[in-house]
């Protein structure tokens, strides 16, 4: 991920991480690190869901391969039992593993079964689709001719590194389809899924992960694939962020990593199958059928079809008969990981004797669940205990070394787990894949648990804020748990961020200024919720805002300070300039403490002054450090002598004039003047630009925020405060809330409270 953002082939996500609105995150998938599991713990919020892609189900006495319908639909089955409301509930979701509860879904492992899938097939619809959404089939058709001529380029490639020519021709058509044609009809699904207000939508994108098996997680055409998924993520973001229906927010995140891997024919000259014949050939299993699964049956008749053609003898590739268990020594692997099942029980030191004679014949670490419930390792270096032993089996350069440990002792413990379960993980080489493929995941390596993790601040304050203070690794339930959250599936959704989360008791007051346009944003939706987000981005203790609406039509007819500070959790004071019936518009003030209302009045009345708006201010007194802090927020006017007025209104004895030059003072406001205007010079005699007053920063403007130019917001302090930071979020969603941006200064008092 890192490596792609440098190279620019994640544009659209550069610059979300580069605004400011997403934060990168590392994520930790769990062992097994494959996609099966995962989904299980972020839509169930079930840990170890499965014990590999593929193994035996020892209830019904089958293989279980989770991209085919039958064993998606019996797992899901096993996690509704655990989880009966799926994060998915009444949502929609693609090209997934599971449904999770969705009340629609396409191209998940259930959707593929032979049955439904051509169920849905109809010519009349087919066509009618073909004829309303001709332009976009046309760009899919474009797209797919230049992927077709990627894949044949790609397939010279692998021919020329000595592939097998075949499976090369075979990938050739499945790129096509997974890279552009599925990636293309998700796209098309979210964005309708948009329009109608869906809740809750996952979609998976599978192009990068075919790609990195295939060549490798480094690979140039792996990473071609990443600006097609950009390029879809980018639609997605911007079709829910102008939604008219939902308040959308997005996570964007990969389930798991990759490991570039060889392949356990190319490092010892044989396939797995003959490597377990010889160690199986001796002891207690001797004589015994060893059943090794092939490939899906529609695969390997589609690759004798071409062998037939090409005048070639067809490979005994197809899948195996079913597999007896009370009779046969039964493998399954389907990348790094691999299940040994045994047709009758041994003793422990039977089978620890098969897992050393395994790591000898070329597995890299083979795992014993014994009798007494621990496991053991084994591995070129010795044998080991887990979970104790992490760093032995794992390394020492293991970003998540303690809890791989752990899931990997549970994997073993898993009911349809193997009696020995093999790896192709090893810290001192290149990791190796039962498959025959250069980029795997499913083990517990060092970047095959390391997936990424883009989330939003709003998010991130919150929920990683949290994480981060028990030191704990984002994992697939942590989302799971977020994604509720934010759905309000597990109570009123909470976003205010606690104080002790972000901020020490020592650090400064913090005070924010702003202008929130009646919370009618740039994009001309009313959102008081998202003027919430803004302010609570910036963590303030009191906040002075102007433009609030109180059961106005305009604006939905709601009493805006009081959802925002709902939202806000603070305590707040409203005072309203313009009053007509019930419907209120005026200036707030909100604060994380409980203050006192000095005094809230008008210094101009509309009916003195025709086509203008009456301004006024509030004052309030509050504790800080034992003595009273006065705050007052003002919202002066458009013409330069009704400002001229006010200022000298502000400055008499009924306000800043009657307060002591002992006592510390904040004025905040929008106040319609630069710092060249007379009003701003004047204000400059009684206290400082807190702009200004800061050290080694340059004054940013506030207005307006699509492009700041003029800086008409201000925070104004008495000498009794050092400035100790000034900030200005520019992030997308402060960019569209208001035709202002909020300025956030940290204050620091005194000791003793004297001026300086």
């Amino acid at each position: 991920m890192e490596r792609a953002l440098e190279s620019g082939k994640l544009p659209f996500l550069a610059r979300l991480i580069r605004q400011g609105h997403f934060t990168l995150e590392s994520f930790f998938s769990g062992v097994p690190s494959s996609t099966p599991a995962v989904q299980g713990e972020i839509f169930f919020g079930v840990r170890l869901a499965v014990p590999s892609f593929e193994f035996l189900h020892r209830k019904t006495g089958d293989i279980f391969r989770m991209n085919e319908a039958r064993a998606a639909a019996e797992i899901e089955a096993t996690l509704e039992r655990q989880c009966p409301e799926p994060l998915l509930k009444d949502g929609c979701s693609y090209s997934n593993i599971y449904r999770a509860g969705a009340e629609f879904s396409r191209y998940c492992s259930q959707d593929m079964a032979p049955e439904k899938f051509l169920g849905r097939m109809s010519f009349l619809k087919g066509l009618i689709i073909a004829i309303v959404y001709a332009p976009k089939i046309l760009r899919m058709a474009g797209l797919s001719v230049l992927e077709l001529g990627l894949a044949l380029l790609d397939m010279c490639k692998g021919l020329y590194e000595r592939e097998d020519f075949l499976k090369e021709l075979a990938f050739v058509p499945s790129r096509v389809l997974v890279c552009i044609m599925l990636r293309e009809m998700i796209r098309f699904r979210v964005l309708l899924d948009i329009e109608r207000g869906v809740q809750v939508i996952h979609a998976n994108f599978l192009g990068y992960d075919e790609q990195a098996h295939r060549r490798g997680p480094d690979s140039a055409f792996a990473h071609w694939t990443l600006k097609g998924i950009d390029h879809a993520v980018r639609d997605i973001c911007h079709a829910a962020g102008h939604s008219v229906y939902r308040d959308y927010e997005w996570i964007i995140h990969s389930d798991h990593g990759q490991e570039r891997t060889q392949s356990f024919v190319k490092r010892n000259g044989r396939e797995i199958e003959a490597a377990l014949h010889e160690v199986f050939s001796r002891g207690a299993l001797a004589g015994k059928e060893i059943w090794v699964n092939g490939l899906p049956q529609f695969v390997g008749n589609t690759l004798n079809r071409f062998r037939r053609f090409l005048l070639m003898k067809p490979a005994a590739n197809g899948r195996a008969a079913p597999p007896d268990p009370a009779n046969q020594i039964i493998f399954t692997a389907l990348g790094p990981v691999g299940q040994l099942y045994f047709p009758s029980s041994l003793p422990t030191a039977v089978m620890a004797g098969y897992a050393r004679e395994l790591v000898v014949a070329g597995v890299p670490l083979v795992l014993l669940r014994s009798a007494d419930g621990a496991v053991r390792a084994f591995n070129r270096c010795g044998e080991w205990i887990l979970p104790g032993h992490g760093e032995d089996i794992l390394g020492a350069e293991h970003p998540y070394q303690q809890e791989a440990a752990v899931d990997l002792m549970r994997l073993c413990q898993h009911p349809d787990a193997g009696d020995l379960v093999l790896s192709g993980w090893d810290p001192q080489q290149m990791p190796l894949s039962f498959s025959h493929e250069n980029g795997a995941h499913g083990g517990p390596g060092s970047e095959e648990t390391r997936g990424f993790l883009l989330v939003p601040d709003r998010i991130r304050r919150w929920h990683v804020a949290h994480l981060q203070q028990t030191r704990k690794r984002v994992r697939g339930e942590d989302l799971w748990s977020i994604a509720r959250h934010f759905l309000g599936r597990d109570g009123p959704r909470e976003e205010r961020v606690p104080h002790h989360l972000t901020r020490e008791r020592d650090l400064p007051i913090r005070v924010m200024t702003y202008n929130i346009h009646s919370c009618i944003g740039i994009d001309g939706k009313i959102r008081p919720e998202r003027v919430a987000r803004v302010i609570n981005h910036c963590d303030p203790d009191i906040v002075a805002v102007q433009e609030l609406d109180a059961h106005r039509l305009r604006s939905g007819g709601h009493d805006q300070s009081a959802v925002i500070a709902n939202h806000l959790r603070m305590e707040h004071v409203f005072h309203a300039m313009i009053e007509e019936e019930k419907e209120r518009y005026g200036i707030a003030i909100f604060a994380r403490h409980s203050f006192r209302v000095v005094k809230s009045e008008r210094f101009t009345r509309t009916d003195r002054r025709p086509f203008r708006e009456a301004r006024g201010a509030i004052w309030v007194t509050l504790e800080l450090g034992g003595r009273p802090l006065h705050f007052i927020n003002t919202h002066f006017g458009l013409g330069r002598a009704e400002r001229h007025f006010q200022v000298n209104e502000l400055l008499g004895e009924d306000w800043l004039g009657g307060i002591s030059e002992n006592e510390p003072v904040i004025l905040c406001g929008d106040f319609n003047s630069g710092p060249r205007s007379k009003v701003f010079q004047i204000l400059q005699g009684r206290l400082r630009d807190a702009q200004i007053a800061a050290v080694d920063h340059k004054p940013l403007a506030t207005f307006a925020s699509v492009k700041p130019l003029l800086r008409i917001d201000h925070v104004f302090i008495s000498p009794h405060f050092s400035v100790e930071n000034v900030d200005l979020p520019e992030t997308p969603t402060a960019r569209i809330a208001s035709d202002h941006l909020p300025l956030c200064v940290e204050l620091r008092l005194h000791p003793n409270h004297e001026a300086a």
